[in-house]
């Protein structure tokens, strides 16, 4: 049984430029991420790593990034297993490609004849290992584009005897015809396991005999980011009927938090700040929408909010999706107040009747800012 850990969208070096001061912060859990992924690859007995796209951010990187990030991949190399790069997005093989810039195998410590550490570029777009009856296949679109082309290419004489066929591909799985590749597409490659990368969240699924997955980044990249977090440990058998079998496996540190709050519920914003101090955590990622129609009592200044209970979190950004309350039931009095509560209230009623949400939301606030006005709440003559 072949035993590998799939990893995509690690982004080393990435700035965070959203998270302010924790970008620093965030950009060392993605080197702890790594770090744990490679220390369970280890402890797991992987025979191979695939990183499926986009190791660093970008290819211009310091050296300091790529002797660390190849440090650690050479002590998963020296523990037993083999690591398989596949140049991505952010850090494509091209003219200026970190790639080119910098010899990966003697940064790591490695013997320069040694397959322990393979970047699938052209040229060395296959990995064959027979000692693991296995061959590693890395897929780029050329030109830019679907991958189908690519996957239905035939099989590299060199890969001729091996039992297990593993693809490498920065992409999504999608309709036909769209950027990317069908379901169709990775049906016809006949391979065991499609490795992927590309798609910022966990996905999986199944074409023909092709069990194929992406595992999402290991670590948050920016707040609004869909999950993250994990890496796949695959288990490999030519002898079963389905070869892959996918486990994913906690790397990272840092999540995302959705909060809904209806606006009924909080009396004044002193019960936000509550709410929202009792949820806080270093590690989460947090965004707060505020919604319904707002309480008298309820005045919400988002800026002041997010600067006061920031620091409690990793991000913080509160949405005020709150509709300020309509006009009375009962009909105002004969006066200015009267007659103003009258005319915003026949507006808001049209703009609800025809459907102009922004258009009923911006009258509503202006009814209520003018009500407290004219009641002189604001302690300003009328």
């Amino acid at each position: 049984m072949l035993r590998l850990l799939h990893l995509a969208d690690v982004h080393l070096g990435a700035r965070h430029v959203e998270l302010g001061s924790a970008g620093t912060d965030q950009r060392e859990r993605q080197w702890q991420a790594l770090e744990a992924a490679l220390a369970l690859a280890t402890s797991d007995h992987c025979d191979l790593v695939v990183i499926a796209g986009d190791l660093f951010d970008s290819n211009a990187q310091p050296r300091r990034t790529v002797e660390r990030a190849a440090k650690a991949m050479g002590t998963a190399v020296a523990a037993g297993a083999r690591v398989v790069i596949l140049p991505g997005d952010s850090d494509p093989y091209d003219a200026a490609s970190i790639y080119r810039t910098y010899d990966l195998t003697a940064l790591a410590g490695l013997p320069p004849d040694t397959d322990g550490l393979h970047v699938l570029v052209p040229g060395r777009m296959t990995l064959v290992v027979p000692a693991l009856d296995l061959a590693v296949r890395g897929y780029v679109a050329a030109p830019p584009g679907s991958l189908d082309e690519a996957l239905g290419a035939p099989r590299d004489e060199a890969e001729t005897g091996v039992r297990l066929r593993i693809g490498v591909a920065h992409g999504r799985v999608g309709p036909a015809g769209t950027t990317g590749m069908s379901e169709q597409g990775v049906a016809a490659s006949g391979l065991d396991y499609l490795a992927l990368g590309g798609a910022m969240a966990p996905v999986d699924g199944a074409a023909g005999t092709t069990r194929w997955a992406d595992p999402g980044p290991p670590e948050l990249l920016d707040a609004g980011a869909p999950s993250a977090g994990q890496a796949l440990f695959v288990m490999l058998d030519p002898d079963r009927p389905e070869r892959a079998r996918v486990e994913p496996r906690p790397v990272g540190r840092s999540r995302r938090l959705r909060v809904d709050l209806p606006a009924a519920d909080l009396e004044d914003e002193l019960a936000l700040i509550a709410h929202l101090a009792s949820l806080a955590d270093a590690d989460v990622a947090c965004e707060v929408h505020v919604s319904g129609t707002r309480p008298a009592g309820l005045q919400l200044d988002e800026a002041s909010l997010e600067s006061r209970l920031a620091p409690g979190f990793l991000h913080l950004r509160i949405h005020d999706e709150t509709l300020a309350a309509g006009p009375a039931a009962a009909a105002p009095p004969e006066s200015i107040a009267g007659a103003f509560e009258r005319d915003l209230g026949d507006r808001i009623a049209a703009a609800t009747t025809a459907g102009h949400t922004e258009e009923e939301r911006e009258l509503r606030e202006q009814l209520d800012l003018g009500t407290r006005l004219l009641a002189g709440s604001t302690g300003m003559p009328v």
